[in-house]
Formats: C-alpha cells, sequence, structure tokens
C-alpha cells in the first residue's frame, strides 16, 4: 500500500507524494503522473541523452526533474563517456515542491553530490527555448507527452511554433528527446513538417504487455544506421 508523504499546489494542480517501499508516486490532481517502479524508460531516455551529443562539452537542457531517474541515468552515461570533461545541464523543473521532494525524500543523496556543471533551476523549460541558444540535448520529459494531461499549457510545446522554437534551440547537429505514454502518430507527423528526423523507441512496461512508453529522438539531421544501431533506435 502506498503512503501518502506530502501535498502540495503547483499552478492550481494538487501534487501528492505517496512512497511504498523506498518507491516514490507523485500524483497530479488524483492522476499518476510519475511512478518510480515503472523507471527503465526514463532510465533510457538519460541514457540517450548522454550518448547521442558528439560534442566534447555537450549543453544539454531537461525539461522536468519528476523522480530524478532521467538525469541520474543521464549523469552515469555521461560519466562513462566524458567525465572529468564537465558538461553543462540544466535540469528545468516548473514546479517547486518536486525540487524540494527530490533533495528531502526522494534522492537527497544525489541532490547533495550534483556535479558542478548541473544545475537544478525552479523554472519552466519553455523560458530556456529561444534562437540565442544553441543546445545539444534538449529532453523533454512533462506531462505525458504531447497529451498533456496534468497542465494543458504544456501542449505548447508540442505544436508547431512549439517544435519550430526548440528546433531554432538546437546545435546544427542537436537533437530534442521526448518522453511519451504511448505513441502518437499525429506529433510524429508535426515533428517531420518541422523540419526533424524522426527516430524512435518503444519501451514496455513490465506486468503491462498490452502498454509501452515511447521515447522519440527529433535531430536536426537525419541519424546515420550505425548510430541508430548504436543507441538501438527503429526509423
Amino acid at each position: 500500500m502506498w503512503t501518502h508523504i506530502a501535498s502540495a499546489s503547483s499552478e492550481g494542480n494538487q501534487l501528492d507524494l505517496y512512497e511504498r517501499n523506498g518507491v516514490y508516486m507523485i500524483r497530479a490532481d488524483g492522476w499518476e503522473l510519475m511512478n518510480g517502479a515503472y523507471h527503465a524508460s526514463e532510465d533510457q531516455l538519460g541514457r540517450l541523452a548522454g550518448l547521442l551529443p558528439s560534442a566534447s562539452h555537450p549543453a544539454i537542457l531537461v525539461g522536468g526533474l519528476g523522480l530524478g531517474y532521467t538525469l541520474a541515468s543521464l549523469l552515469q552515461t555521461l560519466h562513462k563517456r566524458l567525465w572529468p570533461a564537465r558538461p553543462r545541464i540544466t535540469v528545468a523543473e516548473r514546479s517547486g515542491a518536486v525540487l524540494r521532494w527530490f533533495g528531502s525524500y526522494i534522492n537527497p543523496r544525489l541532490a547533495a553530490t550534483l556535479p558542478s556543471g548541473v544545475r537544478l533551476i525552479e523554472r519552466d523549460v519553455v523560458a530556456y527555448l529561444g534562437v540565442d541558444r544553441r543546445w545539444d540535448v534538449i529532453v523533454l520529459d512533462v506531462d505525458n507527452g504531447p497529451e498533456a494531461l496534468s497542465t494543458p499549457g504544456n501542449a505548447v510545446l508540442y505544436g508547431e511554433h512549439g517544435l519550430a522554437r526548440c528546433r531554432d534551440s538546437l546545435a546544427p547537429s542537436g537533437h530534442l528527446l521526448l518522453w511519451t505514454g504511448c505513441e502518437d502518430l499525429n506529433f510524429v507527423e508535426r515533428a517531420r513538417a518541422a523540419g526533424f528526423s524522426v527516430t524512435r523507441q518503444s519501451i514496455p512496461l513490465p506486468n503491462r504487455s498490452d502498454q509501452a512508453h515511447v521515447l522519440y529522438v527529433l535531430s536536426r539531421e537525419p541519424l546515420s544506421s550505425a548510430d541508430r544501431d548504436r543507441v538501438s533506435l527503429d526509423g
């Protein structure tokens, strides 16, 4: 049984933190927003974000901290590849409650030992999208992907103008990575119309054979077949 740990209001949403056997879950207005019992897709999202950039000192923007699995996997992957090259990582989390819970309950050890190049800030990731920035990788792990369930304003990220802003914010060989709760072919069409090359990976949920999370990789330049194979992406 899940034990209720804390509650907070965030931009009109009621957020609740639960714990069970050391695993955490966050609900938004009663909807399960993130569950640490199923984090294989977040682990893979962080791994892709660490493997894809070709720059020796990549600049990476992560939209959404959540339970921190994506960030932890990203740091582990970069450590294996680059440390002590010190990539620059900015994690923009719009909920101050989620940031506090991460440091107090969810993963205080990681929160206390983040490398100097990593910043966790209370801000909407949209504020970091603009033509004057050149991120090597942008990771969007907010809400439920293109179907914005908890915060309707998140939908702007996945529309025509939002995708264009993301593309303009990337370095010439940059990548936009997205976590989604399910396949969305309409989103794929919009991404291609915005000038992205689209690859994907499906991550089945354990004990839920009929469900899978989907990771989309939107690239300014098409990935080679060797790169797709290296990171296990479908066309």
